[in-house]
């Protein structure tokens, strides 16, 4: 009989395979883990969730954009209602907790007129608004300047206030105590003259660890920067995080914790939303690589990271509304979705 295990064809075969093995679990081990996610349902009637931050006990807050409710859920708790909206918040695009004050802060700008039921475009004034952390007493009302629009803010450590303008291309602030906003920076990369959404500029903001620095993106455009502060008197120098691609509708971004910046592509085009992690500090040259984390979100539009590296999304499912205007049907449902980053 003929050995064909120690013929040489037979031998070439099993070397194939133990390569095509080798092969496949080197790719495996080299791919990236994608995240544990999982969703939130929030209660019925609760529509188009955007704002989103949490306490350093887990608790999490969330507003609706469409009537400018805040939810609030202790962890393994139920959802309850903190803020129930009125005529002076009447929508919530940003939320975050300046913790050592007590204080929810929050955009409200009537952007999203045509969620209300009578389909009107908004016409009420855009402003910021503070809500007491524990009672949910409106505590602050402070108006956006004229022709602006307030989208997102950032908390600094001292209490002051970064808001993105999406209409004049600048990123305003608001002192501690202060009681009006004034232009911390603009810059003419932040315009865009484009029509519709493409034409909407500065929209998602996040403080860098070093607690001075600021990263910007621009929604229509699709574009990533860095503000870094001036000394006394000198004012703030902008430059751009070179990309290999343009963002697809960036909108909400936060640090984690290993200094990496996280971002949400809102994609009202192509309606795969996703979750992109991208290296922007630090002296490397060259594009900075986009890592994608999630994607097939539906209208990720803000998120918030725990310390322990638990990312918190809400999806607002709004790009029908966006393509379609009044006519699209209102979604059945919504939630917040958790994700659990690996490495």
């Amino acid at each position: 009989m003929t050995d064909t295990k120690g013929s040489k064809p037979f031998q070439e075969k099993r070397g194939s395979r133990v390569l095509a093995a080798l092969t496949a679990l080197l790719l495996t081990a080299a791919a990236p883990a994608r995240p544990h996610r999982e969703r939130l349902p929030l209660p019925e009637g609760f529509t188009y969730p955007n704002g989103i931050t949490h306490a350093e006990d887990g608790t999490l807050f969330i507003g609706a954009v469409s009537d400018g409710r805040i939810l609030r859920r202790a962890p393994g708790g139920e959802w309850t209602v903190l803020f129930p909206g009125s005529e002076e918040l009447f929508a919530v695009t940003s939320l975050r907790l300046d913790a050592p004050r007590g204080l929810l802060w929050g955009t409200s700008p009537d952007v999203m007129g045509l969620l209300r039921p009578d389909g009107t475009l908004g016409r009420r004034a855009p402003r910021l608004f503070a809500v007491d952390a524990r009672t949910g007493e409106l505590r602050r009302i402070v108006p956006v300047p004229e022709g602006g629009l307030g989208n997102d803010l950032t908390v600094a450590p001292d209490g002051g206030l970064y808001v993105t303008d999406s209409t004049r291309a600048s990123v305003l602030y608001l002192r501690p105590g202060g009681e009006q906003l004034e232009t911390y920076v603009s810059d003419a990369r932040f315009v865009s003259k484009a029509a519709g959404l493409s034409g909407v500029g500065p929209a998602g903001i996040a403080l860098a660890p070093d607690g001075r620095t600021l990263a910007v993106n621009t929604y229509g455009p699709g574009r990533l920067f860095l503000v870094h502060p001036g000394a006394v008197g000198v004012a703030p120098s902008v430059s751009e995080v070179e990309l290999p691609r343009r963002l697809e509708n960036p909108d909400g971004m936060r640090f984690a914790g290993d200094g990496r910046l996280l971002v949400l592509e809102g994609a009202a085009n192509s309606g795969d939303g996703r979750v992109v992690r991208i290296e922007v500090l630090g002296k490397a040259s060259g594009p900075r690589p986009i890592e994608v984390l999630a994607s097939g979100m539906e209208s990720p539009v803000n998120l918030t990271v725990e310390a322990n590296g638990r990312v918190w999304v809400t999806e607002a499912r709004l790009r029908d509304r966006l393509l379609k205007g009044a006519a699209a049907k209102v979604p059945d449902a919504f939630w917040v979705t958790k994700l659990v980053l690996g490495d």
